[in-house]
């Protein structure tokens, strides 16, 4: 079924950022790694986020930015320093995820927040793209023109490029402060709140095509076409993206973003 799905996608030799609940699937033989295995036996690129949160840490003192998506005090309990050559990444990216992250060839970035990771023979020309203030450089360029954005079994809350389409709709990202191993404190962009972005269904629908996969509901998206059509739903309705109203990310994020007092 999944090489079946491969081909009806037509995603061979693609480059795919793919979000995925391996559980979605039902039984799947070798679990996640077959899966991956798959895609790369199809010729394909898999990039996929591989964020790691336990390395935020305080601000510098005096730095103050406003509409920055953060309201009272910061609590960091504990924080360890990022390495790009660990595997670590949060429990919530998932089997699949984590099966790109521990794969022998892959490659990731050293964002130390809002690390990304991938495999196959473009990952390294599509990655050396993100640096720590361009954190989705990612998704633009040449190596990316023909891009898929593959969501299995979940919903567009967990499709990372929807935040691209807010810079792009001329939204300025949050600034927030790691640790890393070999630079020490960084600063560093990242996007926003995701909880609101099912309600971009709607303007996701043009470049979608959807199939069924053991129990999975796959989503193939044209990148480019789901950039174009994001960034215009939220020109024309910036509150397209609220989760709520008492959310300070969404808040500020709909009003524009971060402001820099100079």
């Amino acid at each position: 079924e999944v090489k079946s799905a491969i081909q009806t996608l037509s995603l061979n030799n693609k480059v795919l950022f793919v979000h995925a609940s391996i559980r979605s699937l039902g039984k799947l033989d070798g679990g996640a790694i077959a899966l991956v295995n798959a895609f790369l036996d199809a010729g394909c690129t898999v990039i996929v986020p591989a964020f790691n949160y336990d390395t935020l840490c305080l601000p510098p003192k005096g730095v103050d930015y406003q509409q920055n998506g953060h309201r009272g005090q910061w609590h960091f309990e504990h924080t360890e320093p990022f390495d790009v050559s660990s595997n670590h990444i949060e429990p919530s990216m998932g089997a699949f995820a984590a099966a790109v992250v521990n794969h022998p060839k892959r490659l990731r970035t050293d964002h130390p927040i809002n690390s990304f990771a991938g495999v196959g023979p473009q990952a390294g020309a599509i990655l050396a793209q993100q640096t720590d203030a361009d954190v989705y450089g990612h998704y633009q360029g040449s190596e990316v023109k023909d891009a898929i954005v593959l969501s299995i079994g979940v919903t567009p809350k967990s499709l990372t490029p929807i935040h691209c389409a807010e810079q792009q709709a001329g939204r300025r990202l949050f600034r927030r402060w790691a640790l890393t191993a070999s630079r020490g404190e960084v600063e560093v962009c990242i996007g926003s709140c995701s909880n609101g972005f099912n309600q971009l269904q709607d303007a996701l629908q043009p470049a979608a095509t959807k199939i069924k996969v053991g129990l999975s509901d796959w989503t193939s998206y044209s990148l480019e076409s789901l950039l174009e059509n994001c960034t215009r739903a939220i020109i024309e309705n910036p509150s397209i993206t609220q989760c709520d109203i008492d959310c300070p990310r969404c808040q500020d994020m709909v009003s524009g973003g971060l402001i820099i007092n100079n």
